[in-house]
C-alpha cells in the first residue's frame, strides 16, 4: 500500500513538472511577444529618416508604439553604413551608392527592407546662386567655389565628373559644408554656388536665391535615382532578434505608406527638424522622394545605378540588384 502511494506521489510530481514545462513552452513565447523590442535607429535631418520620426512622434499614428518597438534615436555621425556594420545602430538609412559598392563586412550582410527614390519628373536637387551673382549658367561654374552638404558628396562627384567633361569645366573648388552652414553659406562668403537637395533647395529659393539648373542627378547619373536604402544587418534578423526586425519593418512600412499618401506631412517634419519655417510658400516649393516599401522597391532603378557605377569603374556587378534586398519571406513569423 505504501509503495502504491509512493508511486502515486512520484507520478503526481512528474505530472506537475510536465505541466510546468508545458506552461513554459507555451507561455514563454507569449510572454516574450508581450515585451517591447529595444531597437536603435540612426537618424538625421533629411527625408531619409523622416519615416522614423513619424512612427515615433505622430500621436495619431504612433506606429512604433503599436508594434511594441522602443525606439532609441542616435544622431548619425559620419558614414551611416559603417555605423550599421559596427553595431552603432540596428536600423539606419544609407545612400544606395554606398550600399552597392560596400554591402558586407566579415561575412555579415547589410540589406534593405525599404527605400527612397528620386524620380526624374520630381527633382529634389539644384545648383543655386545668390541673387547678385554673375553665374547665370552651368558653364560659369568653372573656377568657382562649389558648396554642398558633406553627406551628398557622392552626388557631387558623380555629377561633376560627367558635367565637367561635357561643359569643359576647370578648376572648380569643392567646399563640403554641414547642413547648418548651408543657410548662411552665401552671406558668410564661403561659396559662390551651391549644389543642394530639398529641403535646402526649397529654403534657399524661399530666401531669395536663384536656381540656375535643377534635376542634375537625373541628367548626369541615372533618370530615377535610388536615394536612401533603409537597412539592417542580415544577422539582426536572427531567431533572437527576428521579432524586433518584423516589428520594425511593419512600423516603418506603415509610416512610409502614410507619407506616400500625405507628402505634406513629410515636408512639415523635415522643415521642423531643420529649424525652418513651416510656411505655405516654402512647403509648396518642396518636393518629396518616393517612399517605397519592400514590395515596391524598384529593383530596375537599383540595377541601372549599379550598371552606371560599374561603367565608371566604381563597384562591381558581382551582386545581383535583388540581393541587396531582404525577401518578404525573411519576415515571416
Amino acid at each position: 500500500m505504501n509503495n502504491i502511494k509512493a508511486k502515486e506521489r512520484i507520478l503526481t510530481i512528474f505530472i506537475f513538472i510536465a505541466f510546468v514545462g508545458l506552461l513554459i513552452v507555451v507561455g514563454y513565447p507569449i510572454y516574450k511577444e508581450s515585451l517591447p523590442s529595444e531597437v536603435r535607429f540612426g537618424v538625421d535631418k533629411s527625408y531619409n529618416t523622416v519615416a522614423f520620426y513619424v512612427a515615433l512622434m505622430d500621436t495619431t499614428r504612433n506606429y512604433f508604439a503599436l508594434e511594441k518597438v522602443n525606439a532609441e534615436f542616435i544622431e548619425v555621425d559620419g558614414d551611416p553604413l559603417e555605423g550599421v556594420k559596427n553595431g552603432e545602430y540596428d536600423v539606419a538609412v544609407v545612400p544606395w551608392y554606398w550600399l552597392i559598392i560596400s554591402p558586407s563586412l566579415n561575412g555579415d550582410t547589410v540589406k534593405a527592407f525599404a527605400s527612397l527614390e528620386i524620380k526624374s519628373g520630381r527633382p529634389l536637387d539644384a545648383f543655386i546662386v545668390p541673387p547678385e551673382s554673375r553665374i547665370t549658367r552651368l558653364r560659369d561654374i568653372g573656377g568657382k567655389r562649389l558648396g554642398f552638404v558633406a553627406h551628398d558628396e557622392y552626388f557631387v562627384n558623380l555629377i561633376m565628373t560627367e558635367m565637367s567633361e561635357d561643359l569643359d569645366l576647370k578648376e572648380v573648388e569643392y567646399v563640403p559644408l554641414s547642413a547648418d552652414e548651408i543657410k548662411s553659406a552665401f552671406e558668410d562668403d564661403k561659396v559662390d554656388v551651391l549644389y543642394i537637395l530639398d529641403p535646402y533647395r526649397a529654403h534657399m529659393i524661399y530666401s531669395g536665391n536663384i536656381v540656375i539648373a535643377e534635376g542634375l542627378a537625373s541628367t548626369y547619373i541615372v533618370p530615377n535615382i535610388p536615394y536612401g536604402a533603409v537597412v539592417m544587418r542580415k544577422n539582426f534578423l536572427t531567431t533572437e532578434k527576428k521579432l524586433a526586425a518584423i516589428r520594425v519593418k511593419n512600423a516603418v512600412e506603415a509610416a512610409m505608406a502614410y507619407l506616400s499618401r500625405n507628402p505634406d506631412v513629410a515636408k512639415r517634419y523635415v522643415l521642423r527638424l531643420n529649424g525652418m519655417p513651416e510656411e505655405g510658400e516654402l512647403a509648396t516649393n518642396m518636393r518629396t522622394p518616393e517612399f517605397e516599401r519592400l514590395a515596391e522597391v524598384s529593383v530596375k532603378s537599383v540595377e541601372n545605378l549599379q550598371t552606371e557605377l560599374v561603367k565608371r569603374g566604381i563597384g562591381t556587378c558581382g551582386i545581383k540588384p535583388a540581393e541587396f534586398l531582404f525577401e518578404k519571406v525573411n519576415f515571416a513569423r
